[in-house]
């Protein structure tokens, strides 16, 4: 009998000793001294022919499931008597000299991961630094207690080890500080720039169809971290490095728990991120150990109902076609077939893997058909794309990746122009709540032939609420008084704009200090430095145009905070550098490796048959 055999026999066996009440850790079974003991010969021949198993077969099977219980059985009441818990720590495929897969390792849970990870290392013989371990989907923290991250005395536990690739990534970079860590650090800054507003790195988050989504700033924030974290696993795991890639999958399944569950609806970015999890567990030849990986398939699962509808229906009215996105349920069949065997349900496996053959089967695109659309001048994921929306029709795929790029040019037009109006509104300050002016409600309060001076300072006040406004400009005459040479900025160049900025100040402040000084960005920036990077506002008497900028000492903190902005820029830009710039980079890959898995699980369960 084979292993999967052996495996299938157990389960069937273990089944049918709790429907008839076995307990084999008990007499006849066992002794006082917990010998083996008598096993009835009915019992054998019983399971022997309902299950189709040679008695030998079963009587060997009932002693190991003895033996087990019994073991089970003494870790509990260790841990009962004592607080030792037991933890079976799976190693995710080969690591250095070691030859077990499983390492048994007994530790109070009072004890932190630090020190699991310290006894994991020994028992495995590998650098502490480059040892994560896992539990529940979730990576263990080195500061807490293993009780407050529920672990459990026999809780299950995946160590995972950095590849010569991943560790030399990791030393190149810092000896002292993970790959993981700086990528999460530098994502934690970029969702910072994206809550700010900060034009230098202006984030924008999609729906299906490639519009941006107006989210709250810390909506956004949150957001921006988990998808940036994402990104950055899925190219590890693009390239193979799928250990980093899990521990960075896994730190962004942590950062989506910040995110809205009205957020979480309206984006299909949790979903994949699930699918990619497992993916990462097939690929470390893990997938059976983790019952995470069965519930992570059922959640993208439900969650893909919800944002594509349950035959893609919702998907096809949003983007005018699903091809493109069935290459993620091709996958999530792939893995619920694989979980299933491994799971002993055959059947269901079996069933599984032909519906993923056969829609692998519908997304191959014809190479020639690839070659061609290449030559006409699209790329080669254009082409991909293109010919899977279009079951393979050229021609319906060379109109279709031009709708496509006039639609993404369209967003990308309202994107700029979007961005301008944010510049402009920030030539003006923020509202009394802190919110950015609202400059399109200036130019329905200028169309109505208010001056426009006299509609900032109403909006301003009213936190652009135009009702408001209105009211105020009617009982605050004041506010009509105008001044043009004040509300009226003089035409900036957007080199000087940038050279300001790339010192590390605000473009706001930049703007204001340049309109101040007529546009001389010497004297901007001795403005910049003496405030700190912070302005005052323009009618704050100590912000006058007699102000005089400062060359004391007093400038040394700012010089630093400067320097410190500078250094975070070249971080982010470090992140976002690698990432996707397509929405739809996701959606195409070659399917190669699903193959593969695909033709080996199909083997396995045809001889079974």
């Amino acid at each position: 009998m084979d292993n999967y055999g052996q495996e299938v026999a157990e389960a069937k066996i273990r089944e049918k000793l709790n429907t008839d009440k076995v307990k084999l850790w008990l007499p006849p079974y066992t002794t006082a001294e917990n010998q083996q003991g008598e096993m009835p010969k009915d019992l054998i021949k019983k399971y022997a022919a309902d299950l189709m198993l040679s008695e030998d077969s079963v009587s060997q099977i009932l002693e190991d499931l003895r033996k087990h219980a019994l073991a089970k059985l003494a870790e509990r009441n260790k841990f009962q008597a004592s607080g030792i818990a037991t933890l079976k720590i799976k190693v995710a495929s080969k690591v250095g000299k070691l030859t077990k897969q499983i390492i048994s390792v007994e530790i109070s849970l009072d004890k932190t991961g630090a020190e699991l990870k310290r006894i994991a290392a020994e028992e495995a013989e590998v650098d502490l630094r480059h040892l994560k371990l896992i539990a529940s989907g979730k990576v263990i923290s080195d500061k807490d207690p293993l009780k407050l991250q529920n672990i459990k005395n026999g809780s299950q536990v995946m160590l995972v080890v950095l590849s010569g690739h991943e560790v030399a990534y990791m030393d190149h970079h810092d000896e002292e500080v993970s790959a993981v860590s700086k990528t999460r650090e530098a994502a934690e800054l970029l969702s910072s720039r994206a809550e700010e507003e900060d034009d230098a790195f202006d984030v924008q988050i999609a729906d299906q169809k490639g519009r941006p989504l107006a989210l709250p700033k810390h909506e956004k924030k949150s957001l921006t971290l988990a998808m940036a974290l994402h990104e950055k696993g899925r190219l590890a795991l693009k390239q193979k490095h799928y250990s980093q890639a899990l521990l960075l999958l896994l730190e962004a399944d942590k950062s989506f728990g910040a995110c809205s569950a009205e957020i979480m609806a309206s984006v299909d970015n949790y979903a994949i991120l699930n699918l990619d999890i497992v993916w990462c567990y097939l690929c470390l030849e893990n997938i059976r150990e983790l019952p995470d990986a069965d519930k992570r398939l059922q959640k993208c699962e439900e969650m893909f109902h919800r944002s594509y509808g349950q035959y893609m229906e919702r998907l096809t009215i949003i983007k005018g076609g699903a091809d493109a996105e069935r290459i993620l349920m091709m996958r999530l069949h792939l893995l619920k077939g694989i979980v299933a065997f491994h799971q002993h349900n055959v059947s269901a496996a079996d069933h599984l893997l032909q519906q993923a053959k056969d829609e692998y089967f519908m997304l191959q695109v014809d190479p020639e058909a690839v070659t061609h659309l290449v030559e006409i001048g699209f790329t080669i994921r254009e082409a991909r794309l293109g010919l899977r929306t279009n079951q393979g029709n050229v021609e319906k795929a060379a109109e279709y990746i031009m709708k496509d790029r006039q639609d993404k040019e369209e967003i990308r037009q309202k994107i700029k122009k979007d961005r301008e109006e944010r510049q402009k509104a920030k030539k003006y300050g923020l509202c009394a709540n802190g919110e950015s002016l609202n400059m399109s409600n200036v130019g329905l309060l200028v169309n109505m032939q208010y001056p426009k001076k006299a509609a900032i300072k109403a909006l301003k006040k009213a936190n652009n609420d135009i009702d408001q406004a209105l009211e105020l400009l009617k009982t605050h005459p004041e506010l009509m008084e105008t001044d043009s040479a004040n509300i009226s900025p003089i035409q900036l160049s957007d080199k000087d704009i940038a050279q300001l900025v790339e010192l590390g100040f605000e473009p706001e402040m930049v703007i204001t200090a340049l309109h101040k000084h007529g546009g001389d960005t010497s004297k901007a920036a001795e403005d910049l430095i003496k405030y700190g990077g912070v302005l005052p506002n323009s009618s704050d008497e100590s912000y006058s145009e007699d102000s005089t900028p400062s060359t004391s000492s007093e400038s040394s903190p700012d010089k630093r905070q400067q320097q410190q902005r500078q250094e975070e820029n070249k971080v982010i830009d470090e992140l976002v550098s690698d990432l996707p710039q397509e929405e739809d980079e996701h959606l195409d890959f070659d399917m190669n490796d699903e193959k593969q898995f695909l033709d080996h699980y199909m083997a396995l369960i045809q001889s079974l048959k």
